[in-house]
């Protein structure tokens, strides 16, 4: 069983592998910049690229005691790189990005992957945007790094949309974020509790639980104009929205006929169908990623557990089966996992996984207490939850493979109920 390993002062977790370690050495020697006002912006870029690389789980990035010995940094001319040198390093792969100053105002940078045996460019990208952009040039470039050794790009351009509030907990709002917690913003200002926020598979919209209008109802929010428009005012609950794989439908949960029961409907508030009928109690929709299934939560079972249906409400069967009760399924982006909170007697709320082929292959990935709210990355590496570990509501990830769990960084908020986006483009 894959069990996270405990905490250090850097809120990184480590769970030891047993195997070694064996992660693709790379080197990631400064960004170039062509002009010294460039410098910051250099720097910032640099340490955006080795924690993209980090994160992974799939690369080790060497500190600079490592380069090779008298190495003061690449010049703008990426032909004078002596690979010789490098092969004396434990890397196998060396970055190269350099960044100039372009017409109307925009950052031009030059990106470029190599193979140190060979001296070979693997990846070559020429990338530019405006100057607050950078740091996202700086996850392209580690996205098409990752693509280039898995086949599978990385998540560096997503972003993490969370409820959180500041000082005053009866007002909590949305907000958004870099994954790596940078250029976070809000994204409402209703003076009340904004939760649940779901976002869509395009990134545009976010579906989410508000009070603002004095009772629990779903709402949509649209991200480029923050125009947010209501779904749902129904009696009784309107909650846990779920976004269908193709954008224009969502599952959700209403109490309107007096139990908490599965709905469907489009994206407009139209064509409303009810999918689950028990005088049990059915939350927390979540879909596969071929729209033909949905996995949620049932107490028909006795203890709430992890269910999964038929898109039409047809052929129900159990998933969970850790112990004790289970909650708040997601279903992985390639389909084989569903991430979820399991609670059992005197191990507090722990985040698991389960495979859909078979459920009885489930993984505990979290140890400390209070873990909720997972969502996975879109590349399926990584889930994203809440957790009071450390006291305050703060948003964490781990990765599947290694079990490595670490604080998303710069949110100086209480933030809680995570949902990760799609890359972007």
């Amino acid at each position: 069983m894959l069990v996270a390993g405990t905490a250090f002062a850097q809120a990184v977790e480590i769970r030891p592998g047993g195997r070694g370690d064996t992660r693709m050495p790379v080197a990631v020697p400064k960004v170039v910049a062509a002009t010294p006002d460039l410098q910051s912006m250099a720097d910032e870029m640099t340490q955006a690229l080795r924690y993209d690389l980090e994160f992974t789980g799939v690369f080790r990035v060497i500190p600079e005691s490592q380069f090779p010995a008298g190495f003061g940094g690449f010049s703008t001319d990426p032909s004078q790189i002596n690979f010789s040198s490098w092969q004396s390093t434990p890397a196998e792969l060396l970055l190269y990005m350099s960044i100039t100053a372009g017409p109307n105002n925009r950052i031009e940078a030059e990106c470029r992957l190599f193979d140190i045996e060979t001296g070979a460019q693997v990846v070559g990208k020429q990338l530019q945007g405006a100057p607050g952009w950078r740091r996202f040039l700086a996850h392209r470039f580690a996205d098409e790094t990752l693509l280039y050794v898995t086949g599978v790009a990385g998540v560096a351009t997503s972003q993490v949309i969370f409820s959180a509030s500041t000082d005053d907990p009866r007002v909590k709002d949305l907000y958004i974020a870099d994954y790596d917690g940078a250029m976070m913003r809000r994204l409402t200002e209703h003076n009340s509790i904004s939760i649940n926020a779901a976002v869509s598979p395009d990134g545009r919209r976010v579906a989410y639980v508000s009070f603002k209008d004095r009772y629990h109802f779903l709402y949509v929010l649209e991200l480029e104009t923050g125009v947010s428009t209501a779904l749902s005012k129904r009696v009784g609950m309107n909650s846990s929205p779920a976004w269908h794989p193709n954008g224009n439908r969502l599952a959700m949960v209403l109490s309107k006929d007096g139990n908490a029961e599965i709905y469907t409907i489009d994206v407009d508030g139209s064509n409303l169908t009810r999918v689950t009928n028990e005088a049990s109690l059915d939350t927390s929709p979540t879909w596969s990623p071929d729209g033909s299934r949905i996995a949620f939560v049932s107490d028909r079972f006795g203890l709430p557990q992890i269910c999964v249906m038929n898109a039409d409400g047809s052929g129900v069967t159990r998933l969970s089966y850790q112990g004790g009760s289970s909650y708040d399924p997601v279903w992985s982006p390639d389909g084989r996992y569903i991430a979820y909170v399991g609670v059992r007697s005197g191990d507090g709320q722990q985040i698991y996984i389960l495979e859909v082929s078979n459920p009885q292959n489930f993984r505990q990935l979290t140890t400390d207490r209070n873990n909720e709210s997972p969502t996975w990355s879109q590349d399926s590496r990584h889930v994203a939850f809440s957790t009071t570990r450390r006291g305050r509501p703060e948003l964490w990830t781990v990765t599947i493979e290694t079990g490595d769990q670490r604080v998303i960084p710069n949110l100086n908020l209480r933030a809680q109920g995570p949902t990760w986006g799609p890359r972007r483009e």
